[in-house]
């Protein structure tokens, strides 16, 4: 059952060395649920999957017969010119094995400038696509266009790091490929990832995530390079902000038996 291995592997999230919020795990989580209840399937693929925190998390939303599609260079750190992940493909197999079944999971070990959308499209349009390869402008730039490519329609596509400070060729590459004629459009920002989609499908997602997300719902309606997109949070500990949200969190992630975990809060 989709929600009880995303159970297991959040309960151990911790112990998979890498960058997430948990935010961002449980909102991608109920995505992939949701596409599932509307009928949408496909792969999911990620390019940039470091040790496979992110992707085990997406993977984790699989139907049986769906596949998961991992792009990283791996051992040619040679082409990681910006060193912005030191990817270990021995040490992603075993969590994979840990968490996911292997032989739904295809390993694609190379550069994603050199690959095509065929390479990626021939398991099907993927349904949910991260990326997290390089964060040059032009990477990033060639890494949208590929998930572009490979889209379903009503696809997500989650940009890694769009406004980290450290990394400010991710938004550089946005931009261009906005410039350039790129079809996605955001639709919601969440803790270190923007959410992106085709224009017949956003506004569908920004309704399902305002009532499906409400407890991380921070401001509506924010204008973002062209698009109107809206901001999810992290929960905040601030005085009285626990016991406004807590019932409306209890039912977001109400398939977790320890939800304290889901949000880093010990409950009253």
């Amino acid at each position: 059952m989709i929600t009880s291995t995303f159970n297991s592997y959040f309960s151990h999230i911790d112990n998979v060395d890498g960058w997430l919020d948990k935010t961002t795990a449980i909102i991608s989580n109920g995505l992939m649920r949701h596409q599932s209840a509307i009928g949408l399937t496909g792969p999911v693929c990620e390019i940039g999957v470091h040790h496979g925190k992110y992707f085990i998390a997406l993977a984790c939303g699989l139907c049986p017969n769906e596949k998961g599609i991992a792009i990283d260079l791996f051992e040619n750190q040679d082409e990681n010119a910006d060193r912005s992940g030191l990817g270990d493909r021995g040490m992603f197999e075993r969590n994979v094995a840990r968490f996911l079944y292997p032989p739904s999971i295809t390993v694609i070990s190379g550069n994603s400038t050199k690959l095509s959308a065929d390479s990626i499209s021939r398991h099907g349009a993927v349904r949910f696509f991260s990326v997290d390869g390089g964060h040059t402008e032009a990477v990033t730039l060639n890494d949208l266009g590929l998930a572009e490519r490979s889209i379903a329609t009503g696809g997500i596509v989650a940009l890694d790091d769009i406004l980290h400070r450290g990394w400010t060729g991710v938004i550089s590459g946005y931009v261009r490929y906005r410039q350039e004629g790129g079809k996605l459009r955001a639709f919601a920002l969440v803790p270190n990832k923007l959410l992106l989609t085709d224009e017949a499908s956003a506004a569908s997602y920004r309704n399902f995530m305002r009532t499906e997300f409400a407890c991380f719902a921070d401001r509506q309606g924010m204008e973002f390079i062209g698009d109107t997109i809206d901001l999810y949070v992290a929960p905040s500990p601030r005085p009285g902000w626990l016991s406004r949200k807590k019932m409306k969190l209890r039912r977001t992630i109400g398939q977790w038996s320890r939800p304290r975990d889901a949000v880093g809060f010990r409950w009253a």
